[in-house]
């Protein structure tokens, strides 16, 4: 499955979403990775616009910027990449945590590692709500709360096409 296959049907089905849980690591990393990377330019987007007018006010630091002007823009864009990489992963992982503890309350099977891929796929809508807000409203703390909230109500609602739990006897 595409990339492209994989975004549109993560948009349109809590089904596809459940169904995704099958899918191999690969591709769930390239699919991550792209959102990864689209946040990363956009944060050096940010950053290389920015970087002169913010810093006239203090004395020196633009002719220090323009000195090490060479590494910095390389070693910024590192940076970005490892930090985005972090944050998703942890926003991802912290989701999925939460979606595994309520999978019990619905009845529903759900091992970590299948609701980590179904709470990734969860998470396209609200990339994308982000990654508008962030180009043309900058940051805001309220689209984070709910980007957060969109994510978990996707990703509970998947949950209701995974297997149910064993009967105990």
């Amino acid at each position: 499955m595409t990339l492209w296959k994989l975004f549109t049907a993560s948009l349109s089905s809590p089904k596809k979403l459940a169904a995704f849980r099958l899918a191999p690591m690969g591709k769930t990393m390239q699919y991550i990775f792209l959102f990864i990377t689209l946040f990363t330019l956009l944060g050096f987007f940010q950053f290389t616009t920015q970087i002169g007018p913010s810093t006239t006010e203090l004395d020196g630091v633009l002719e220090y910027f323009n000195e090490i002007n060479w590494l910095l823009y390389p070693f910024a864009f590192l940076l970005l990449f490892i930090i985005q990489t972090l944050l998703i992963f942890a926003r991802i992982s912290l989701l999925s945590g939460i979606v595994w503890l309520l999978a019990p309350l619905v009845k529903k099977r759900g091992d970590y590692r299948f609701l980590w891929r179904t709470t990734l796929f969860a998470n396209t809508w609200s990339f994308i709500l982000l990654l508008v807000s962030y180009m043309f409203i900058g940051e805001i703390v309220s689209i984070q709360w709910l980007s957060y909230a969109l994510t978990l109500i996707l990703a509970l609602w998947a949950l209701k096409y995974y297997p149910k739990l064993p009967k105990k006897s």
